[in-house]
């Protein structure tokens, strides 16, 4: 996109306007799918979150991936040209990890809705350029992006049914209610397809985390930033972990932990966890704890990332620099248990007023 238009666009990335009656995230909220796999326009803030582990047939090679859609709402009464007239921004950020060559890379795109990019209501169906991710009648997504000169076709298949998070149907990110918003994922996804890399294919085999959320508020005040982790552990069970943290690094008392069995059950949430951490500097400047240490239900996990500098410094939009990044599991005892993706933000700068 032309770098005038980004800047005229980052005021009205930065955050809703007063003018427009965005929708807030209640309880009482009953999903349906398909429907809800779609966008929701109502809100102001929406985005479709894929992350994954993938190998090559051979298990030589390790990779990961992030594929992210962002959507905006804007004042419905914005004006400008009768040709760009919308009230919806679209955002994406890719990133490709090769463990091997310890080399990360990223890329993202910012468009208005239309032809250039779109979220489509009622179903999965998101694009932005030449990034896609749909799903078909029989659950099956298709993903398709490129960063850096690797290009990925993959198709994920759900092992369970949508997980819902949080309490009758919303989940709280603050003592403030609006700070809330509407979650749902998909915390193991089986991954097969190809990358393409220097005019060679190599098959692919894996595993992949999907997150859906829409909302109008995700901060409360006060709240600088957020962990987040998708853990897949080797005994079917997965975790996802949020923790959102003040100015001066305290953790909020609405942070969360859930166990999800194998089966897609929620077995148990709890705010009651310990999240700490090295201090590896960035070359933004931003110190990320990392690794971290998880401690909760009487046991340990580190997730250790396999390579250092998987930190974004995006440019479009909001500018936003944050780490993510695919991480090992161990145990207490060093044994490598699991597979988790990790996004830390709050580092490099507040997200108020991003998001």
């Amino acid at each position: 996109m032309n770098p005038v238009r980004i800047l005229l666009l980052l005021p009205l990335l930065a955050a809703p306007s007063p003018a427009r009656p965005f929708r807030q995230a209640l309880p009482g909220y009953v999903f349906q799918f398909p429907r809800d796999h779609g966008a929701h326009p109502g809100f102001a803030i929406e985005w479709w979150y894929f992350t994954g582990h993938l190998w090559s047939a051979d298990g030589r090679r390790r990779y990961g991936y992030q594929l992210t859609f962002f959507r905006r709402g804007l004042d419905a009464a914005w004006t400008g040209s009768p040709a760009w007239r919308t009230d919806q921004i679209h955002l994406a950020h890719a990133a490709f990890t090769d463990v091997a060559q310890g080399r990360f890379s990223m890329e993202e795109r910012l468009n208005r809705e239309g032809i250039p990019a779109a979220a489509a209501t009622g179903s999965l169906d998101l694009r932005n350029a030449s990034w896609s991710a749909r799903m078909a009648a029989g659950g099956r997504i298709h993903l398709s992006f490129q960063v850096a000169g690797a290009a990925l076709e993959l198709d994920l298949d759900p092992a369970t049914r949508p997980v819902v998070f949080g309490a009758d149907g919303v989940t709280r990110k603050g003592a403030d209610p609006a700070a809330a918003s509407h979650y749902v994922t998909f915390p193991r996804l089986a991954s097969a397809g190809t990358l393409r890399q220097g005019g060679r294919d190599t098959v692919l085999r894996g595993s992949s985390w999907m997150d859906h959320e829409f909302s109008s508020s995700q901060l409360a005040p006060g709240q600088v930033g957020w962990d987040w982790a998708g853990i897949q552990l080797r005994d079917g069970r997965s975790l996802m972990l949020y923790r959102l943290r003040d100015a001066g690094g305290a953790q909020d008392p609405w942070s969360t932990l859930t166990e999800v069995a194998a089966d897609g059950r929620i077995l148990r949430t709890t705010p009651d966890f310990q999240l700490t951490g090295g201090a590896w500097r960035a070359p933004s400047g931003a110190s990320y704890p990392l690794p971290l240490r998880l401690r909760a239900w009487e046991a340990d996990w580190t997730l250790e990332p396999l390579v250092p500098d998987q930190e974004l410094r995006t440019r479009a939009g909001a500018a936003i620099t944050y780490w993510e990044g695919a991480c090992r599991v161990r145990d207490r005892d060093g044994r490598e248990v699991g597979d988790a993706y990790v996004e830390l933000t709050g580092y490099a700068h507040s997200m108020q007023g991003r998001f």
